[in-house]
């Protein structure tokens, strides 16, 4: 990658794979040295990443050989250590080990393990609201019209043919979902983010109606979409 300011130079490929190392975590690797995760992950997916995609795989993997070590010790740790049954459950520690910090669900968990899981769940739910806007995007991109308001209220620079094909968009790596800002609160009203955020009309069941009924006119059967993973 070429040096650019905020981009992704050799020196910063370097410091990601070695946090990543550290971390298990590849938002918290990209923010330690203020990249996007989102960005790094679109430069894993280009033809030419074979060296980066096994640089990340080969540190993710000694991440996980250190942290089954550092369980392991815990393990050993807690046999030795005083239990209390909650409930008639499975007899927990009744403090905390080194390292350790209580979960959601009542339960000693190593924090790096919690805060991985936390930042992929911000991860997720983000990838879920970008998806939303891009089909409001591509809801709104034969409308001249709507596309001027969105530009005027959002300040962003939106490539409209790539919005009507539902790509995604150049600025979407260097601008993270906020839902106080006027992209996310104009896609919430227009109803694409049902399911995340109670406002506006069921986009979402909307189109999964006329999926079905496209289907049906074809002679293919109903998509089960319980069953659907994404």
């Amino acid at each position: 990658m070429q040096p650019r300011i905020n981009g992704w130079d050799a020196d910063a490929q370097k410091a990601f794979i070695a946090l990543l190392a550290i971390t298990g975590s590849r938002r918290l690797a990209a923010d330690a040295i203020g990249r996007q995760a989102s960005s790094i992950e679109r430069i894993l997916k280009r033809d030419d990443a074979e060296a980066l995609r096994a640089a990340h795989d080969r540190a993710l993997a000694l991440f996980r050989r250190n942290h089954g070590q550092m369980l392991a010790h815990s393990v050993a740790a807690a046999k030795s250590s005083p239990t209390l049954s909650r409930g008639g459950g499975p007899a927990q520690p009744m403090e905390a080990l080194p390292g350790q910090i209580l979960n959601e669900h009542g339960e000693w968990e190593d924090e790096s393990a919690y805060r991985r899981r936390v930042e992929e769940a911000v991860d997720s739910i983000g990838a879920k609201l970008v998806r939303c806007r891009r089909a409001f995007l591509a809801e709104i991109s034969g409308s001249p019209g709507k596309r001027a308001a969105f530009e005027i209220l959002t300040e962003l620079p939106v490539d409209w043919d790539l919005a009507a094909r539902l790509q995604p968009q150049p600025f979407e790596p260097w601008t993270p979902t906020n839902q106080r800002q006027p992209d996310m609160v104009l896609t919430a009203e227009s109803g694409w983010q049902s399911g995340i955020v109670p406002f506006g009309p069921d986009r979402k069941a909307e189109l999964k109606r006329q999926i079905q009924a496209y289907r049906a006119e074809h002679g293919m059967p109903e998509i089960e979409w319980d069953s659907e993973a994404g």
